[in-house]
């Protein structure tokens, strides 16, 4: 590396045709946390692209290749790298992932060793959309960049603070022992929520607030004075609200129905829950996305979208029995930071705890939703998992966890 080109950090955050990525500048500590750029590497039919935004700019960057299909993985990173090194002016020297699933690990973040991806490896079955995703680009950095650090933050850490009896389901005890209990999950959304939630409402930060992360995945969590309380993923990201293509809360002898009556197989089980239910299972296929189904004028649509809104509010109602009480409701991800539709629809099913809203029928940038006088305050604060990411992975970098 030139000693005049900067060190880069990577931040990865690996979906299922998507990576979302930031680069962070490795040099400053946590206190000078600086954002270089944000982009999004997508794999589509044919080609791959890559779209980048510096940090305090508009204008994008955009970048194509042909697709892959002989080494997908290893093509798409090997591009990335490649492109990062290319345009940024500098070198990556460290990687930093978000894993969706940590089992049992209170720690927030670590580095990667072998023991260590073993056990990663390991919460597969439990994660098994999200976690072998997670894992891939490691794997592929360790093989080409063996001497690059890596780190990892759990999406699950958060939610250690649970009270005992809000991660006990009603099993044996022998079972429960084993790890099947309530993990949660979107623990480094609700972390970073919590870290600016005095800059918004400083009775919310140190009351009861309910932080609603909606988007393709969406959960709830109950915080008092910033600590996770509550949530209603369990012990996989199946459970909760209603999702993009997954079902959130059901009956469990529904399931047995259909693997003794039906006759399906654990595997097309598996497939359907993951990805032929929620708002595109309700919707009869129309779409799992919420902007394609609140533009759409089929009543198949407009089912879907109120059953989510009936499943977020009542977990609000659950979340509120465990809190005793909300003083504040925060909408961030995808649909709770853009869908004003929805976000109307849940705050109306929420008026039975104080909360008073003004009617909005376009996003006015406002952070307030809520009326002056109400009882409970509602607000809508994006969400930044990239960056507290980044503030632990430099915290370990610098030998200051």
């Amino acid at each position: 590396m030139n000693d005049q080109s900067p060190a880069l950090l990577l931040v990865l955050n690996a979906g299922s045709s998507s990576i979302k990525f930031s680069l962070y500048d490795a040099s400053r500590h946590v206190v000078g946390l600086q954002c270089v750029g944000n982009g999004t590497f997508e794999v589509r039919e044919d080609t791959e692209r890559l779209i980048f935004r510096h940090s305090g700019h508009d204008a994008e960057k955009r970048e194509e290749w042909p697709r892959n299909d002989s080494s997908p993985d290893s093509g798409t990173l090997f591009n990335l790298m490649d492109w990062v090194e290319r345009h940024m002016g500098g070198e990556i020297c460290a990687a930093a992932h978000r894993i969706v699933h940590g089992g049992n690990r209170r720690e927030v973040a670590m580095q990667v060793t072998h023991s260590l991806m073993d056990e990663m490896q390991a919460l597969v079955p439990v994660a098994p959309l999200h976690q072998p995703m997670c894992l891939a680009p490691i794997t592929y950095l360790a093989r080409e960049h063996p001497d690059m650090p890596q780190f990892v933050c759990f999406d699950t850490a958060f939610h250690h603070s649970l009270d005992p009896l809000e991660t006990r389901f009603g099993l044996p005890l022998a079972l429960t022992r084993q790890g099947l209990r309530r993990y949660g999950f979107h623990g480094l959304s609700y972390e970073y929520i919590a870290g600016v939630l005095p800059e918004y409402d400083q009775r919310a930060a140190t009351g009861r607030t309910i932080v609603a992360h909606l988007g393709n995945g969406a959960s709830l969590c109950a915080l008092h004075d910033r600590v996770s309380r509550g949530t209603t993923m369990g012990f996989s990201t199946l459970d909760g609200v209603l999702m993009g293509t997954r079902p959130g809360r059901i009956d469990p002898g529904l399931l047995l129905y259909l693997l003794r009556e039906r006759g399906m197989t654990t595997q097309a089980l598996e497939h359907m829950l993951y990805h032929e239910c929620g708002l595109l299972g309700v919707s009869g296929g129309i779409a799992s996305d919420m902007r394609a189904l609140s533009a759409s004028d089929a009543p198949e649509a407009k089912d879907a979208i109120a059953l989510f809104v009936r499943s977020v509010v009542r977990e609000i109602g659950s979340l509120a029995a465990v809190l005793g009480g909300v003083d504040a409701l925060v909408f961030t991800g995808g649909i709770g930071e853009h869908s004003v539709a929805v976000r109307n629809a849940i705050l109306d099913g929420c008026a039975w705890l104080g909360l008073e809203h003004e009617h909005a029928d376009l996003d006015n940038g406002e952070a307030r939703l809520s009326s002056p006088g109400s009882r409970v305050s509602a607000w809508v604060i994006p969400t930044d998992e990239n960056a507290v990411i980044a503030r632990h992975a430099l915290g370990l970098l610098h030998g200051s966890p």
